[in-house]
């Protein structure tokens, strides 16, 4: 129902009509998650915090090839809202959507403006309304904004882990990437960036978010996830970094060693205090730094922990 024929009636005509209209979207009209897309389905860094995922996202972006915006923690809150107001008018729906977005408390770092996202998400037709397609179209104007160009997009946010089932509902064919830390060097990790009041609970949080990562292992193609190691990306860079790269099918660049002096690109990374060292050149200091700072009686509590995940991981 247009406008212009909305202003010639009388507004309880106009309630009733709106009403009918929404309780048959609702029954018969309710849009899909996802479809099939023109465009090569994202890729997502997974895994705990604190385990080299900004640094690796860090070094992709310093590629050229492709575009990564700072984190997100609204995937699991827009998939909910998506599948319970998808009966609603779809212009409607997107604002809805990309609302949640820009309401986000740190989206700032992103340093963009969605308005395209918006335009262009509401003049989908067809099929192609779609959440995927929403989110397409939210990532594709911080890539215009940022780099002038449309690339693949990938996503690097932690906590999306602990999601990713729902996340591949939206995207079955995007591809993974799993990066893991010794356990013992991130719980020293999440307990210094005030993530986790003690190093028993952050061990915890290790367990769940390898645990989820491996069982999504299990579900998915083989060309769909891969595996890599923080220590072996510190202390050997190129040669992990050309395995990621052949894996996204994307070209290894030499400055994605040089990504320190792009921090200020990042957006996120500048704000935060806990993301200082991504505007320095790649370091092995970090590695077993927990052997300064656990005690024996707490590396036997996070081992114990830990076990039976770390036997997973290589099983």
């Amino acid at each position: 129902m247009n406008n212009s024929f909305k202003s010639k009636v009388p507004l309880f005509i106009v309630k009733v009509l709106d009403t009918i209209q929404l309780l048959t979207n609702f029954f018969f009209n309710r849009k899909k998650i996802t479809g099939k897309h023109k465009y090569e389905e994202p890729f997502f860094i997974i895994g705990c915090g604190r385990s080299g995922n900004t640094l690796l996202r860090s070094m992709l972006v310093a590629g050229g090839e492709v575009a990564i915006p700072p984190e997100s923690y609204v995937w699991p809150r827009i998939i909910r809202i998506f599948q319970t107001y998808n009966f609603l008018p779809w212009e409607k729906l997107c604002s809805l959507i990309i609302a949640e977005f820009e309401a986000y408390k740190e989206f700032y770092t992103w340093e963009v403006n969605l308005y395209i996202a918006h335009k262009n998400a509401r003049i989908l037709k067809g099929k192609e309304q779609t959440l995927s397609n929403i989110i397409n179209e939210v990532y594709k104007a911080y890539q215009l904004e940022k780099t002038g160009e449309i690339k693949r997009w990938g996503d690097k946010t932690p906590i999306n882990t602990l999601y990713i089932d729902k996340i591949l509902k939206v995207y079955p064919n995007a591809k993974f990437i799993h990066i893991v830390r010794e356990p013992k060097d991130v719980v020293c990790s999440l307990v210094k960036a005030g993530l986790n009041t003690n190093y028993e609970n952050a061990a915890n949080t290790w367990v769940s978010y390898v645990n989820r990562a491996i069982n999504l292992r299990k579900k998915l193609k083989e060309n769909q996830f891969f595996e890599i190691r923080y220590e072996s990306l510190v202390f050997d860079p190129e040669s992990e970094l050309q395995s990621v790269c052949k894996f996204l099918g994307i070209n290894f660049n030499s400055s994605m060693l040089d990504f320190y002096k792009f921090k200020e690109s990042l957006g996120d990374v500048k704000y935060g205090k806990h993301h200082e060292n991504i505007g320095k050149p790649i370091s092995t200091k970090s590695i077993e730094k927990w052997k300064t700072i656990l005690t024996k009686d707490q590396v036997r509590k996070v081992n114990e922990k830990t076990k039976q995940t770390i036997e997973n991981l290589s099983s």
